[in-house]
């Protein structure tokens, strides 16, 4: 049998978390809130039922392993640099071309 840790019988489980863990999973599902817009796509981007991912930001659900990893995977981070309270890494801002106004009418 091939243990995840030499230290641990067994894996981590989502009860395995402690609470300043969790606090930083939600941070970070709070970052995706705001980059995504709506809890929705948040819950697909993490490949979980909103109803679970809600639960889990809200403390009613003490989560999984599996939601940790798909976190720290949706912001780009390990699942160590996740657990510990990383920040995500920051992305370039869009750049949007400007135009000039259309005019109504009349030669341009």
């Amino acid at each position: 049998m091939m243990a995840a840790s030499r230290f641990r019988g067994r894996p981590l489980r989502g009860s395995d978390l402690i609470e300043i863990q969790r606090a930083n999973l939600r941070a970070l599902l709070r970052h995706l809130r705001r980059e995504h817009g709506t809890w929705i796509a948040v819950a697909h981007k993490l490949g979980f039922r909103r109803s679970f991912v809600l639960a889990f930001f809200d403390g009613t659900e003490p989560g999984n392993m599996a939601l940790a990893r798909s976190i720290a995977r949706a912001v780009g981070l390990s699942l160590d640099d996740a657990l510990a309270g990383k920040a995500p890494p920051r992305k370039a801002p869009a750049l949007s071309l400007v135009t000039p106004p259309k005019r109504k009418g009349g030669a341009s």
